[in-house]
């Protein structure tokens, strides 16, 4: 079967939904954990104290709040939500080009950047105010999604259509902004090193499922891709079904001439490994 006779390039419909609900296991459990996290904050006001991040924790070396401030929230409800619906609206593009482990890392490392970035900006400015919050991984969700999808339009508050490419400028710009100002709870230095990472790992070709692989005592760090990737038949069949899937749903989009050249050379290779198949 070759690519053209997917779901997402026929004329007539057929179970649009299928492949996008394969897909979002990731994003699902990411929810579920900060919903439930978000009730035990309610809770328990304690939960809260145990899981933010602030400089003196890190002196403390409780470094696992590294992660775990990315999972709770304030106890205003609109900041769990907002947050969900990005990391959903943005997630649900992006996993499919990275398949679930990687997007979990990528995920997961973004929180831990983001952190680290809000530590450093403190500890600069003189201050030790804890931070909570998915903002940081949901900013590198974003501005990855923005990168490959640069062109699609999403409602701005709900109101007003904006491509990906400007939301993500005015993200970046706000943020600056803040952090130049200052006098905000806004952790604007958690969402800049958030985006950064995302612009790094997009164009230095990252990939971390294997980071911590041991071959042979020596540890793999993550290697810059070549522009073209090339596929080989041993490669794993449903990571390329993934990636294929995302490309279509960018042409259905946003039509053919949107794609780049790295991209039509990978639909050029996995139609060649779908007629190879047969």
């Amino acid at each position: 079967m070759g690519i053209y006779n997917r779901d997402y390039v026929r004329d007539e419909p057929t179970s649009p939904r299928r492949t996008h609900l394969a897909n979002q296991t990731v994003i699902t459990t990411l929810v579920i954990i900060n919903v439930a996290v978000f009730v035990l904050q309610n809770a328990s006001p304690q939960v809260t104290d145990m899981l933010s991040l602030s400089v003196n924790n890190l002196r403390d070396f409780q470094i696992w709040r590294l992660l775990t401030y990315g999972f709770c929230h304030s106890m205003e409800l609109n900041h769990l939500v907002f947050n969900m619906i990005g990391l959903w609206l943005f997630g649900r593009v992006v996993e499919p080009i990275y398949g679930h482990r990687e997007f979990l890392w990528f995920y997961l490392t973004s929180i831990v950047i983001s952190g680290l970035c809000h530590v450093m900006f403190q500890l600069g400015q003189g201050l030790s105010n804890p931070v909570i919050g998915a903002s940081g991984g949901v900013y590198a969700v974003t501005i990855l999604a923005a990168i490959h999808f640069p062109r699609m339009t999403i409602l701005f508050m709900m109101i007003f259509p904006l491509e990906l490419r400007w939301l993500a400028v005015l993200y970046i710009g706000m943020d600056l902004y803040g952090m130049m100002h200052g006098g905000s709870n806004v952790a604007n230095a958690a969402h800049l090193g958030g985006a950064a990472f995302a612009a790094l790992y997009h164009y230095n070709g990252w990939r971390l499922t294997g980071l911590m692989a041991f071959r042979g005592f020596k540890l793999h760090l993550p290697k810059r891709r070549p522009k073209v990737q090339i596929y080989h038949p041993e490669s794993n069949e449903q990571d390329i079904d993934m990636k294929v899937d995302a490309l279509l749903q960018k042409i259905h989009r946003e039509g053919e001439a949107s794609l780049t050249d790295d991209e039509r050379q990978i639909l050029k290779n996995a139609s060649r490994q779908y007629k190879e198949r047969r």
